[in-house]
């Protein structure tokens, strides 16, 4: 049996974000498992340990890579999948060829926009904080 690669060389960046996806998916799965097995009293219990470098090998550590393993065999999977391959191959594309990407100075005058729009909306909400507290202080002021 052979490991070969479906359409291989195609869809570099596609296939490879979808790698680093499953691959940080499972890392963070992994982690998580790792440190809520901490408060357990079985999981720090040994299994093996390791001759000539004296490494303990845990319920723990064991547990943990199970976690991980179904992260990297879906990822070669789904890497090779040729369905979903084809999908990311015809994306990566489509960006590529057909997508009209902003110049240089659209960008930078859209980006302009955004950040004057953010600050009026700021100054507009602070000083409506401002006056509903000064309102507030008014209010609770006559009461008291």
């Amino acid at each position: 049996m052979s490991f070969r690669l479906y359409k291989e060389g195609q869809g570099v960046w596609a296939r490879g974000s979808l790698a680093t996806l499953m691959g940080a998916t499972g890392l963070y799965a992994t982690t998580a498992f790792h440190s809520w097995l901490e408060g357990s009293e079985w999981s720090r219990k040994v299994l093996v340990t390791v001759p000539f470098f004296d490494w303990a090998v845990r319920v723990q550590s064991v547990a943990s890579l199970a976690v991980l393993m179904p992260f990297v065999l879906g990822g070669v999977w789904l890497y090779n999948r040729p369905k979903l391959t084809d999908f990311l191959i015809e994306t990566e594309a489509e960006l590529k060829n057909k997508v009209t990407w902003p110049t240089r100075k659209e960008t930078t005058n859209n980006s302009i926009v955004v950040v004057v729009t953010c600050l009026i909306f700021g100054l507009w909400i602070s000083f409506a904080d401002v006056l509903f507290q000064k309102i507030q202080d008014f209010l609770y002021g006559m009461a008291g």
